[in-house]
């Protein structure tokens, strides 16, 4: 049966070719051709709308396609009918400019699988693709794009490029807390943009409090900045650059963002006995203790949390099951958020693509995100199955479900769910071990995890093309911190952070010797049961 709707698909391009039956005139940007209106309302519900409707082309058979050369519309014709693949390096764009207004998915496939394949990104055009495929909403090539982009700032800035961003872009590249370009680079090209763009007083106190200025060289500043137009007459930015001047915050001379971050380890408590709103504490880079505030409410038990950049998002709790609280790690403060849509406890969480997630849970197999704006939550998949004491780890826009407690028993499955499409899949590839309660940490392609019956697993994670592949790189044996525990990678070592309601360890384990270390680290003055724990990046 394939072979003669094949035959018949040929049959009938060949017809249109010669121009047999044809009744459309096709006027393109650079001459005209033919077609039939049949054919091309059965391939597309923007030619059907436009042939079965009192519009002028219906009525003239004249279709006018300005910005579509004939060339493309004739191969785009082929693709659609014969099941060919005609997009190469000429016609790439043309075609996916095309496609997208003709609405015609499947050829545009063919033209996205076709750019992962060739597309060259360097300084010079990053820009470019970054804007182009934002356009078309191809996600994962614009993410590459514009990562691209943000890796090799300092390369970018050097190129013509930087005087054409817009201030959304300029500004999506300064939110960015792991820039390795040194500040002063930035700053200089920010004072570039400046004077190309010529913006008001609001706009020039909103891009320099992106700016981190306490690592910018202060000769610099003086030099360079304080004095220049744009901000000697802007008091808000005058106030900004001074305060930093004159304390004890300003560096000796210029570094990156990246290079003056420091990775602190926050731990998610709750002690069932006080039951206080006390659900943090902070192990910082120097191997010292730092007590959060209390939070505004007590969320119960058994909650979950996720960071994204120097936010931490709580949700959830056996109290209050749809409760979500947002707590500011530099400004140390907290506030309630959205309710969730529905009740969890005992779930996951996971931050991909600037939005967060809360996943599954004991009264629910649902997937829900909330964006920038913090203002709701939405749900947005379902896994099909209940997980509790699962671990989710980010991969791109991939977020990966592993392990945890599923129809009463220990799970081995990963599910992975794509936040661009909100599809839900299982990966062919399982877990080395079935576990009741998984924790993990996550420094791609390196996922290192920890279970409730002592299994220590690192893995693999790698992201080819939209395929998700996992390799168990080795297994091993520790200690059981039943379900009261968090690990966190740090320079080749696993430390475990567990604790009940009178005491709270910490525990090192050498992942390359495969054996616990006999250190001691100072007691935290925090107690309760622990429910794992969040790497979180700042600048120092």
């Amino acid at each position: 049966m394939d072979r003669l709707k094949n035959s018949i698909l040929q049959n009938i391009h060949d017809e249109m070719v010669k121009g047999t039956f044809n009744d459309l005139d096709i006027v393109c940007e650079n001459g005209t051709t033919s077609a039939n209106r049949l054919v091309l309302a059965a391939m597309s519900s923007y030619f059907r709308a436009m042939l079965t409707s009192d519009m002028t082309e219906s009525r003239t058979g004249i279709f006018n396609l300005p910005t579509v050369t004939v060339s493309v519309f004739q191969d785009i014709l082929k693709m659609s009918l014969c099941s060919v693949d005609l997009v190469n390096e000429d016609n790439c764009i043309k075609m996916l400019d095309a496609c997208e207004m003709m609405q015609l998915d499947d050829v545009k496939d063919l033209c996205h699988r076709y750019l992962k394949k060739s597309l060259v990104i360097n300084a010079d055009n990053c820009l470019h693709w970054w804007r182009l495929l934002n356009r078309y909403n191809v996600p994962d090539l614009s993410s590459r794009a514009f990562s691209y982009l943000t890796e090799n700032l300092t390369d970018f800035l050097q190129t013509e490029n930087t005087g054409h961003l817009s201030k959304t872009e300029l500004l999506e590249i300064l939110s960015k807390n792991d820039l390795k370009c040194k500040e002063d680079v930035i700053m200089k090209s920010v004072m570039k943009w400046l004077e190309t763009n010529n913006p008001d007083a609001d706009d020039v106190k909103h891009i320099f409090e992106m700016i981190r200025i306490n690592i910018v060289d202060p000769k610099f500043l003086v030099a360079n900045v304080v004095f220049s137009k744009f901000i000697f007459e802007n008091n808000s930015v005058q106030e900004m650059i001074q305060n930093v001047l004159c304390s004890h915050l300003i560096t000796t001379g210029s570094i990156s963002r990246f290079d003056s971050q420091v990775e602190n380890v926050f731990i998610l408590h709750y002690n069932e006995t006080k039951k206080t709103t006390s659900l943090l504490s902070c192990f910082t880079s120097e191997g010292t203790w730092e007590d959060v505030p209390p939070a505004p409410v007590d969320p119960g038990s058994w909650y979950s949390a996720a960071s994204l950049g120097n936010t931490i998002y709580i949700t959830g709790g056996k109290s209050r099951r749809k409760c979500t609280l947002v707590y500011d790690v530099c400004r140390r403060e907290w506030k309630t958020g959205p309710d969730l849509e529905e009740q969890r406890y005992d779930h996951c969480m996971a931050t991909a693509n600037y939005k967060v997630y809360a996943i599954g849970g004991e009264y629910s197999n649902t997937i829900e995100e909330m964006g920038e704006s913090g203002t709701r939550w939405q749900v947005v998949g379902d896994l099909k199955q209940n997980r509790q004491d699962a671990f989710a780890a980010t991969v791109g826009h991939n977020i990966l479900v592993m392990g945890g407690l599923s129809g009463g028993s220990g799970s081995d499955v990963i599910q992975c769910f794509n936040t661009v499409t909100r599809c839900v899949s299982i990966l062919s590839s399982r877990l080395p071990y079935s576990s009741v309660c998984l924790r993990g940490s996550v420094h791609l392609p390196d996922v290192y995890l920890l279970d409730y019956d002592r299994n220590m697993m690192h893995v693999q994670v790698t992201d080819s093309d939209g395929e998700i592949k996992i390799q168990v790189k080795s297994t091993a044996k520790w200690r059981s911190f039943k379900h009261w525990f968090g690990v966190s990678w740090q320079n080749g070592s696993l430390l475990s952070f567990s604790g009940c309601d009178t005491k709270c360890e910490i525990r090192k384990y050498n992942m390359a010797e495969g054996k616990e270390e006999n250190i001691t680290f100072i007691k935290s003055t925090r107690s309760g049961h622990v429910y794992g724990v969040l790497p979180v990046s700042h600048n120092a």
